[in-house]
């Protein structure tokens, strides 16, 4: 058994030549932001202001691979607080260049200057990960990189590196606010009063259970950076950097969010049902324990369903046939408020994406099925159960695209979307209201609209508050207002902001001056339906709202033998 040892040390002998700090390629990226940053930073400087000036702080603990007759220790935990420290006193580095007496002060923890005399060279006490390893000597852990850092455009990163620019451009920017005379009295309250507490071991097996019991300061560890540390590190030495960089490879492409829900699908995929513990856990002992092999985890199911994700998150699926459909409904589904969809659209496309046409009826059944169930508030648990059920009859071989399928709706449910529909849409959640809304215009104008950079807002035909001398009054009974005025029979889509004096127009002034564009042409079919009406009374609104409805029933498939007259009978 490997032996355990811990130490308490203060930073100038952490970030010292006894230790050469390396970042593996499993852990996770750089991942504290400004408000991290500056978090330690107020911390450290409020702590400095207390009357005791010897009082000693304590920075947490770092767990460590490393011999005992080795300078080079492998970072298990601690790579966020190691980073920014690095940072912070390169900044003071940088902020106190040309100071008579601090500079060049701080150098020598950032970077090893080297002693011929006891063999070491010149090389910077920490290495990141190999893929931001060169950027962050080159900005941060050089003389004046940080100044060079002003020429980046931060908008072209994202992730560690964006992290590393916005954290060093903080605590730069703080420490430029101070005089340079205090600003080397901080850093030597820095490496002189605080302190850290190494604990280090010879293997892998030993650190990662100290790691997995132990806090990372100021941010939880994602489930995919310890599932990396698990998966990745049991893979043969000689094929475990072509993995790693596999592994990061997805991280990038997907971003952190989607890549850690990446493992949320998977594991929804093999279990289809809810969970009962946490994501790592179950991932755990449902995925990794059972497939036992790492490198084929990694080959059949975490780099086949990561390009499946990116298809499904960016709507780009390939094909020469049905493509644009296929994408459209990927869109359309993006719309719902959740992200429980995911897992079959990503096992649909994985299964059909040689049949295309198959491909897209069930997706085109599966935001039907969503919709419903956004429609009728079925919230999170039933909703996962039906999901589950729709993957576990696909993987029974059942036709989804039957009727009584888990993916089809039974009859009471297609009848009360339809009850939900008909209803005052308008007092929906806003999320909910505009759905509708925009799902009812692209109906209309029967082709693929994306509405995700359009302005776009709800607008009332008949005014919610009309003025007491207008034709709303005159037209309108206040039963008449009150049964109609928030239905889809009365609501547009306009493509600017409200504006609570042009809502109250009469009909005739309100489309000449509100509901058309410069050009007279409107960006959304639902306005341009509008401005073909002549008047606007009970009369019309009816008319429009039968024909709103029943489009959705076409469009949808609500085939449930419901009559208009029994959908205005239920809402009264």
């Amino acid at each position: 058994m490997s032996s355990i040892k811990g130490s308490e040390l203060k930073l100038h002998k952490v970030f010292s030549s006894d230790f050469q700090f390396e970042i593996p390629d499993y852990q996770r990226p750089y991942s504290w932001q400004v408000e991290h940053a500056e978090e330690l930073f107020d911390d450290l400087w409020t702590f400095r202001e207390q009357e005791d000036k010897n009082e000693e702080y304590f920075l947490g603990s770092i767990v460590l691979i490393k011999g005992e007759s080795s300078s080079k220790a492998e970072v298990v935990d601690g790579q966020q607080r190691l980073t920014t420290l690095t940072i912070l006193m390169a900044a003071m580095r940088d902020r106190l260049n040309g100071h008579p007496k601090w500079g060049g002060a701080f150098d020598k923890y950032i970077m090893e200057p080297g002693d011929v005399t006891l063999d070491l060279s010149a090389k910077p006490r920490l290495f990141l990960r190999k893929k931001d390893r060169d950027f962050f000597e080159m900005y941060i852990q050089r003389p004046g990189g940080i100044r060079e850092m002003d020429n980046l455009d931060a908008s072209r990163y994202k992730d560690s590196k964006l992290n590393l620019i916005n954290n060093t451009r903080a605590l730069y920017g703080r420490l430029s606010e101070i005089d340079q005379e205090l600003v080397g009295q901080f850093g030597q309250f820095i490496v002189k009063n605080c302190l850290l507490v190494l604990v280090t071991t010879e293997n892998f097996k030993s650190a990662y259970r100290i790691f997995s019991v132990m806090n990372d300061r100021g941010m939880e560890l994602a489930p995919s950076d310890i599932l990396k540390a698990n998966i990745v590190s049991s893979i043969g030495e000689h094929e475990r950097e072509r993995y790693t960089e596999l592994w990061e490879d997805i991280e990038e492409r997907l971003g952190r969010e989607n890549f850690n829900d990446l493992f949320a699908h998977i594991r929804m995929l093999l279990r289809k049902e809810k969970y009962r513990r946490s994501v790592l856990d179950e991932f755990t002992d449902y995925v990794v324990t059972p497939y036992a092999n790492s490198k084929r985890l990694m080959d059949e199911l975490m780099l086949p369903y990561a390009d499946t994700l990116e298809v499904v998150l960016s709507n780009s699926f390939k094909s020469e046939f049905n493509a644009a459909q296929i994408n459209g409904l990927l869109q359309w589904l993006h719309y719902l408020n959740n992200k429980d969809w995911v897992p079959v659209a990503m096992e649909f496309i994985r299964r059909f994406d040689r049949d295309t046409e198959t491909l897209r009826a069930h997706l085109q059944k599966l935001e039907r099925l969503g919709a419903s169930m956004f429609i009728r508030g079925i919230y999170a648990t039933p909703r996962i159960e039906r999901f589950g059920q729709v993957l576990r009859e696909l993987d029974q071989g059942k036709d989804l695209l039957a009727e009584g399928s888990a993916l089809d709706l039974e009859k009471h449910e297609q009848r009360d979307t339809l009850y939900w529909l008909n209803a005052n849409v308008y007092r929906y959640s806003n999320r909910l209201r505009s759905y509708i809304m925009m799902r009812i215009d692209s109906f209309l104008s029967d082709q693929s609209v994306s509405y995700k950079d359009l302005t776009k807002t709800i607008e009332h035909v008949l005014p919610q508050s009309p003025a007491t001398n207008s034709e709303w009054r005159s037209n309108w009974t206040d039963d008449q207002r009150e049964c109609w005025v928030d239905r889809v029979g009365n609501l547009l889509l306009l493509s600017r902001k409200k504006n609570s004096e042009a809502s109250n127009y009469d009909f005739e002034n309100k489309k000449e001056r509100y509901f058309k564009t410069k050009s007279g042409v409107s960006n959304f079919a639902t306005s341009t339906d509008v401005l073909n009406y002549n008047c606007w009374t009970p009369k019309e609104v009816q008319e429009r709202q039968k024909k709103l409805i029943k489009l959705l029933m076409e469009k949808w498939s609500l085939d449930a033998g419901v009559e208009w007259e029994e959908l205005e009978k239920a809402l009264t």
